[in-house]
């Protein structure tokens, strides 16, 4: 299998155009490039049914007793242009793999995928598993399964070791990779997203030595062109400094400490009766903010935390009548909610420490700060910001509020 494939980076501000040129792309791309679209999003999938007229692309389906991988594998193996989802595509196995490489296609992935997901498991149950079932590669960390007859309660993790894709890290976790050779079996591979260096997904190629360079969009009337990429730094951003309004005043007081509002905190005032004041604070800080300071209708807010144990976190700290308007944290790749205007970030991210771990020990270097900025700035981008218009954002945490400054000044 070759690795000489690099991935093609374009890494622009959403709202660009990324996905308005790859549809360009590919009504204009010769008839015998075969495409495999991968989304985040249904309602993406439709787009790309639609909107590419110069080929038609099928979604796989369940159908006649076959799942949806196995009508995947089909519609590969007869060539056809394929459009499906990042769920879909992250079941890929060997067989997949072996398909698409002898069919030469074009992967265009839209926004980057969960490409590393941890196995949860107590450290017990990961003890009997390498003294009864599992060997491991002291040198790579991947996993082998040692009875294929094996139909016990850890059939799940059986399934992963056999696949290839499971990693030991320091004897107390687990870990799915996607399988790298998926990305290296297409001919070509091209990835549409912003701030790729924060990204889990660049560390996973950092870890696995997949080369990949940037370009970036800039539209020209009616078309989309690929130029060359420009540092963050250097974008110019004067616009967005004048259409987001970032809110001071002493409702940031409870987001002063520079770990508030992270994962940890938020569990624990959610959950610890002795934080009951503070989770009062927080919901009513909120609501404060969208119903005072932004005289904002509920359906024009979107708001959102990290999402804990069965969503404590998100129900213990809604908004009041504004609880439906949440938006998962993780919300990329999706325009339906380019209407809000009055944007709620009861957030502080940072990558979790074990994964963190994991792609250091494995080569990647991790930056906590642009991570933590491109997962924010993805969430702000679904709101009416993308259609260039103002939108009024309140941002708790100093942390995440100072980065958002940084970004907006071209400091970061």
């Amino acid at each position: 299998m070759s690795n000489k494939m690099k991935v093609k980076v374009i890494d622009s501000k959403m709202g660009t155009g990324k996905t308005s040129w790859a549809i360009q792309y590919m009504n204009e791309a010769d008839t015998s490039e075969k495409f495999i679209f991968i989304t985040p999003f249904l309602n993406e999938v439709d787009r790309i049914k639609t909107s590419v007229t110069g080929r038609e692309f099928i979604q796989p389906e369940s159908f006649k007793g076959k799942n949806k991988k196995q009508h995947l594998k089909k519609l590969i193996a007869e060539g056809k242009d394929i459009v499906s989802t990042h769920a879909l595509f992250k079941k890929a196995d060997e067989a997949l793999v072996e398909l698409i490489e002898m069919e030469g296609y074009t992967l265009i992935l839209d926004e980057v995928m969960n490409v590393i997901e941890q196995e949860h498991i107590s450290k017990d149950d990961l003890t009997m598993l390498r003294e009864y079932y599992m060997d491991i590669d002291e040198e790579t960390g991947f996993c082998t399964w040692r009875d294929s007859n094996y139909e016990g309660r850890f059939l799940n993790i059986k399934r992963l070791a056999e696949s290839g894709n499971l990693m030991v890290h320091n004897n107390t976790a687990l870990y799915w990779t996607f399988p790298v050779e998926a990305f290296r079996a297409f001919h070509q591979v091209i990835c549409l997203t912003y701030m790729f260096d924060g990204q889990l997904q660049k560390y996973y190629y950092d870890m696995f030595n997949v080369e990949y360079f940037y370009k970036a969009i800039r539209r020209e009337g009616d078309r989309f062109k690929l130029v060359n990429y420009v540092n963050h730094e250097q974008e110019d951003r004067d616009q967005l400094r004048e259409l987001i309004n970032i809110h001071y005043s002493k409702l940031n007081d409870v987001g002063k400490n520079q770990f508030a509002f992270s994962s940890t905190r938020l569990e624990k005032w959610s959950t610890n009766k002795e934080y009951e004041q503070t989770k009062k604070k927080i919901k009513n800080n909120a609501y404060n903010f969208y119903r005072n300071k932004c005289q904002a209708p509920t359906e024009g807010v979107m708001w959102t935390t990290i999402k804990g144990d069965k969503d404590k976190i998100k129900n213990a700290l809604a908004p009041a009548k504004a609880k439906k308007q949440f938006v998962e944290v993780t919300a990329r790749a999706t325009n339906d909610y380019r209407h809000k205007f009055c944007c709620i970030y009861l957030a502080n991210r940072f990558m979790n420490p074990m994964l963190k771990s994991f792609v250091e020990d494995k080569g990647a270097e991790v930056d906590q700060d642009k991570f933590a900025l491109s997962e924010m700035l993805q969430w702000l981008f679904r709101s009416r910001i993308r259609e260039n218009q103002p939108i009024d954002v309140y941002i708790p945490s100093s942390r995440m509020r100072k980065l958002l400054e940084m970004y907006l000044n071209n400091e970061m």
